[in-house]
């Protein structure tokens, strides 16, 4: 209280006018701030040295699992850690040492099935690629790369999953996702009460460790509100019922909740990471625009069944040209757009007739747009590529962009068979091109510094490694490709996905 009053006598202002007035005011105030944020300075400062921070966010404030159980667990000899038996019909089986020798490094990937390399599997995914990679460019080093790849996983189930890995002496993530955030059915309801601005704020406050664990606190206790959607320990997704494609309706509400859902799982993988001080590699995925119709079709609600006859009379006439009159067909199937802008089946032929053209930015933009309009939407959206560049330049992240790398070595610059074997899985190439950039990233972080003439050893060693694969391998990766075509066009409505991952190749291993 004495220092109080001694400060109020040097900094009150007294009878001056004028500037010198002006600048004893702004002292008095200044001096008072001092005075009152100095303790909250000082307990900020004994958290951060003494007390570990939390790891963000520790809830999901959207969903939660019934029964989770780990992905890994130790074997019978207690000396690895293996794939849970349990997890083994998403997942592939994968194991590590569970005490790290010196001169390891180990390498997680987390996402869908695309990482695990469907519609074949591990053994041509980009994990297997890199590895090789890393063998050829370090032979000295123990590269440990594990694929954490579950099928049908959205970025929401990764976030437990790297909670878990971060206790298994990680030195570098590897996060592919964004294909398979619309699978699973949420409730987005209470998203509409949650401010943008408010979430932001959240979001940076989570920075300062007094908040910090302030959250941590409330969360602990219970005074979080419980997400509104519970969900199973393994993936059921809507095209699993016999619904299926029925069960997909436009709903605006439900499509924003599950891109900002997406961006929070992005950025929560990100700061556990970061905090952890474990490096990590976002991927940006690519998505098969011009090869690959939309899943669902579907005219606007409001639409009246005059315009819609007035669409299909339109569609129909334009089908009955055929590629003998491109011009007239375009005009035909704009005037159907201007009736109906959002229908992704006029889009998407929109897309094939400029690209019949040759007008291929054109075409880029329908088939974009196609993509945006599904009312199934099995391929990542624009606002969610939007979001993986976005957090990787703010939260300073590598980048690969397999979407750019798809585009850039197109002909025609629109991503499709060339490179995708589907709607999002990569050939056995694009796998290929992934592992290559994958490793370039890790280069210029210098985590993995390559010896002169390293490509040949690794040209050699991915020529044994797909020699070491039987015709087995290959057929039940086609018939795989089939039955997940028909699945994706909910043909297929139970489940898919309790079967063999596939083959075992017959030689050597491609990790060290």
């Amino acid at each position: 209280m004495k220092r109080m009053r001694w400060l109020v006598r040097i900094f009150r202002p007294r009878a001056t006018t004028g500037p010198r007035r002006r600048r004893r005011t702004v002292l008095f105030h200044a001096g008072a701030a001092v005075v009152v944020l100095c303790p909250l300075v000082l307990v900020e400062l004994v958290l951060r040295f003494f007390v570990p921070a939390p790891p963000g966010d520790l809830e999901d404030p959207y969903v939660s699992f019934s029964g989770l159980r780990p992905l890994f667990v130790l074997d019978a000899t207690g000396a690895r850690y293996e794939i849970a038996p349990e997890r083994l019909a998403a997942f592939r089986p994968q194991s590590f040492a569970a005490v790290k020798q010196p001169g390891t490094f180990r390498v997680f990937c987390l996402g869908g099935s695309t990482v695990q390399g469907r519609p074949y599997s591990v053994e041509t995914s980009f994990t297997t690629w890199l590895a090789l990679n890393l063998r050829a460019a370090r032979p000295e080093t123990t590269w440990e790369v594990v694929n954490c790849g579950g099928i049908s996983y959205a970025s929401y189930r990764l976030v437990p999953i790297l909670r878990e890995l971060l206790t298994y002496e990680p030195d570098l993530f590897i996060l592919y996702t964004g294909q398979n955030e619309f699978l699973e059915d949420r409730e987005y309801g209470r998203l509409k009460r949650a401010p943008t601005a408010l979430v932001r704020l959240h979001r940076a406050m989570l920075n300062v460790r007094t908040y910090a664990l302030a959250n941590q606190w409330f969360a602990d206790r219970g005074a979080v509100k419980p997400p509104a959607t519970v969900l199973p320990a393994e993936v059921r997704t809507k095209l699993d019922y016999e619904e299926a494609l029925r069960a997909y309706k436009r709903d605006e509400v439900w499509r924003q909740g599950v891109i900002a859902h997406f961006r929070r799982n992005v950025e929560a993988m990100a700061r556990l990471a970061r905090q952890a001080g474990v490096p990590l590699i976002l991927v940006n995925p690519a998505s098969n625009l011009k090869d690959c119709p939309p899943f669902k079709p579907e005219f606007q609600a409001d639409l009246s069944e005059a315009d819609m006859r007035r669409i299909m009379g339109l569609w129909t006439k334009a089908e009955e040209l055929g590629w003998s009159d491109v011009y007239g067909k375009i005009a035909l199937l704009e005037q159907a757009v201007r009736i109906d802008e959002r229908h992704a089946g006029l889009l998407y032929l929109l897309g094939n007739c400029y690209e019949h053209l040759g007008r291929f930015a054109e075409a880029k933009n329908w088939f974009v747009r196609a993509k945006e309009e599904d009312v199934c939407p099995l391929r990542i959206l624009e606002p969610m590529h939007e979001v993986i560049v976005e957090v990787a330049g703010r939260k300073r992240v590598p980048l690969v962009d397999f979407k750019a790398l798809v585009e850039n070595r197109t002909a025609d610059g629109i991503g499709g068979r060339e490179w995708l074997l589907d709607h999002v899985h990569p050939t056995i190439e694009g796998h290929q091109l992934i592992a290559d950039a994958l490793h370039e990233a890790m280069e210029k972080m210098d985590v993995a510094p390559s010896l002169d003439g390293w490509r040949r050893h690794r040209d050699e060693l991915w020529r044994r490694h797909l020699s070491s694969l039987n015709k087995a391998y290959y057929a039940q990766g086609t018939a795989r490709l089939q039955r997940l075509r028909q699945w994706s066009r909910g043909h297929i409505p139970r489940d898919h996905r309790v079967e063999s991952g596939g083959t075992q190749p017959t030689g050597e291993s491609p990790q060290r």
